[in-house]
């Protein structure tokens, strides 16, 4: 076993190397999206943040209807496309549509607030454009934890292979921290401890090992998980296919533009009782509506209801496809049930998220990332404290060996030829 845990030893530091500033970027980005929702409305509150509203009695007051909302928000945003909107709301949001530019010469923008109750606009922006406008800067905090901010797609490629490389890291750190010698648990069960009276190279070199071998489990779920948010189809389908079925994606499709386009209600009383005939056959039910958006590419409208097969209970994940012109059901996604694959993914993707669990599950992923960081930053010392002791060491080696040469010259010649 113990060439095994000195390769491990030696993958382990150097794939950590690779990775360690990369997870403290992440770490430290991951735990504040894990309340992005409170962070948007404190930072950006002119538009995230709308007044609720109650009427004379005291009561809730209502709410525009969603197409209501939408047709107001075309006339808000002329020279803008509005793929489509969302359905559910909160008394004190306001509602966000998301936005493509037909008329280059208007400001960049992809999203767009607005009040839900009377219909006005509060603004629009470029998501994660900048850190220092406070309208962007939590969008660019997430832009930063998944893609270094750098633009698409290779940020998401160099992302999803520091993600490959930590999760390689996870399988190989754990081996590494195996005893050489036997008895094998009584002198592996130190590695799990950290002792507080050490010196302050043995403390971080403790908390470095303890904390990777404590959290070994969590780590290496948020590490797959990163290569699956990134290189889903270059690797993460590939390998999970080996033992997993997936559902494949729809092809796109050429519009047949002899027929006219369905218009918004039209699409959505189609989708709805499409939802409700899917769910029947299926076997399960449909909660609350989320949201409804027209895919060019595939001359698709897409409708998502949360359901009993949703991990998540804050949006709605099953997703009916239709003809955007007949109405006809092209393809469904149902996240849990039906495809293994489909199952374990949408499990990885909202614990990743912190989208299941409330608000406990949400801190204790917030603690993980500020964990991760710490693993990460102590890693890095223990290698720098390391590697300058072995440089001091070099260092005293190549004077010692000087002296004695110098010694050596020094010397009379014939002693020097007596020895």
């Amino acid at each position: 076993m113990a060439p095994m845990i000195s390769f491990s030893v030696f993958i382990h530091k150097w794939t950590g190397l690779f990775t360690a500033v990369f997870l403290i970027i992440a770490g430290v980005t991951g735990s504040l999206l894990a309340f992005e929702k409170e962070l948007e409305a404190l930072v950006n509150p002119g538009q995230y943040v709308v007044p609720a509203r109650v009427d004379a009695n005291g009561q809730p007051a209502p709410m525009l209807d969603p197409f209501d909302l939408h047709e107001r928000a075309i006339a808000a945003l002329p020279g803008y496309q509005i793929s489509g909107f969302p359905f559910l709301r909160e008394p004190d949001r306001s509602v966000r549509f998301n936005l493509a530019r037909s008329d280059k010469t208007l400001p960049d923008a992809d999203q767009a607030f607005l009040d839900p109750y009377d219909g006005r606009l509060l603004g629009i922006r470029k998501y994660g454009a900048t850190p220092f406008d406070r309208t962007t800067l939590i969008g660019f905090i997430y832009k930063l934890h998944y893609a270094l901010a750098l633009p698409r797609p290779y940020g998401e490629w160099f992302f999803g292979i520091v993600a490959l490389v930590w999760t390689v890291n996870c399988l190989v750190g754990i081996v590494s921290t195996f005893p050489r010698i036997s008895p094998f648990w009584r002198r592996w069960l130190p590695a799990w401890l950290i002792k507080r009276s050490a010196s302050t190279y043995r403390l971080h070199y403790d908390i470095h090992r303890a904390s990777g071998l404590w959290l070994w489990g969590v780590l290496f779920l948020f590490a797959w998980s990163s290569v699956m948010l990134n290189l889903r189809q270059e690797v993460y389908t590939p390998v999970m296919s080996t033992f997993l079925d997936f559902r494949k994606n729809p092809e796109p499709r050429k519009p047949d533009t002899s027929k006219p386009l369905l218009d918004w209600r039209q699409a959505y009383a189609i989708a709805v009782r499409t939802m409700d005939e899917v769910a029947s056959k299926e076997g399960f039910t449909v909660n609350f509506r989320s949201q409804l958006f027209y895919n060019r590419r595939l001359d698709t409208y897409i409708y998502y209801a949360n359901t009993s097969r949703d991990v998540q209970n804050d949006r709605g994940q099953t997703g009916v496809f239709i003809d955007a012109r007949t109405g006809a059901l092209l393809h469904t996604r149902i996240p849990t049930g039906e495809y293994s694959g489909d199952t374990v993914s949408r499990w990885l993707q909202s614990l990743h998220m912190a989208k299941v669990f409330g608000l406990p599950y949400r801190i204790f992923v917030a603690i993980i990332g500020l964990a991760l960081a710490i693993s990460a930053y102590t890693g890095l010392y223990v290698w720098w404290k390391k590697r300058k002791a072995r440089l001091i060491s070099e260092k005293r080696k190549q004077a010692k060996a000087a002296r004695a040469t110098s010694d050596l010259q020094a010397q009379p010649a014939g002693l020097r030829l007596t020895r």
